[in-house]
């Protein structure tokens, strides 16, 4: 049984670009499952995230951890989530990524989602996102995929250094497009 925090899987890894498979319901109250969900806890605080995904530390199973969106200091397990779009409108943050490092992009999701799965005790979970919850969810849940942000990008010029966008008080207005200079910024860790 692992006790220490794997390494993130980054962008290249043929892995990660493939679908993970449903954690099994009975396996959740297992002491080896919550273990794996305390080293979920342990990742997202070490590197100072907003949401981190079993695929990201090597496990390709579906399950990931999220910062309460709403603001507290509770962590929300997702184990098995599914998402329905409520509003296609895009809502529009910088995003950075633990398995992207370097690099950010100004990604477009839909503005409100519902979702449901179970949490850390098995038990069912439904909620109503919007907004930066939207966001943030929608962008883990993408990790379960094999998805990536830089595969969400609506042109390529919208992917940027994490230098650069550090220096985007200097951009032009409407660079890379117009909003995305002055657009909030998904990843909080001063790591990034």
């Amino acid at each position: 049984m692992a006790t220490e925090l794997p390494e993130i899987v980054t962008l290249g890894n043929p892995r990660l670009a493939r679908p993970s498979e449903p954690v099994d319901l009975d396996r959740i109250e297992t002491l080896e499952f919550q273990n794996q969900l305390d080293l979920l806890h342990v990742g997202l605080e070490h590197h100072g995230a907003n949401g981190i995904a079993a695929p990201q530390l090597g496990w390709f199973q579906r399950f990931f951890l999220m910062r309460d969106p709403g603001g507290s200091s509770d962590l929300i397990y997702w184990i098995n989530p599914e998402v329905s779009i409520l509003d296609e409108e895009p809502v529009w943050y910088w995003e950075g990524c633990l398995s992207v490092p370097g690099l950010k992009a100004y990604v477009g999701r839909p503005r409100a989602i519902s979702v449901e799965g179970f949490d850390r005790n098995a038990k069912p979970a439904n909620w109503r996102l919007e907004d930066w919850g939207a966001h943030l969810f929608q962008h883990e849940f993408d990790h379960l995929d094999g998805i990536l942000f830089p595969d969400r990008v609506a042109d390529p010029r919208h992917v940027v250094t994490a230098t650069e966008l550090a220096r985007r008080d200097q951009w032009p207005d409407d660079w890379p497009c117009p909003g995305a200079r002055d657009a909030p910024i998904r990843v909080v860790s001063p790591a990034q």
